[in-house]
């Protein structure tokens, strides 16, 4: 929710803006796959083993 205020390019802090609401409900798809989360190296492994280490 607040990614909107770290991101530093224009096109990042509107898919912020325009998920916060999604991500109050649960609803994660628009900040995945928005942002380039999916995509980048030192995201995706945090996103891959946090949950396997939760467990």
């Amino acid at each position: 929710m607040y990614v909107c205020f770290l991101f530093k390019s224009n096109q990042l802090k509107a898919v912020g803006h325009a998920s916060t609401i999604p991500v109050i409900f649960g609803v994660n798809e628009s900040i995945l796959f928005g942002a380039p989360l999916i995509l980048n190296q030192i995201f995706f492994i945090p996103f891959i083993f946090a949950p396997i280490l939760n467990v």
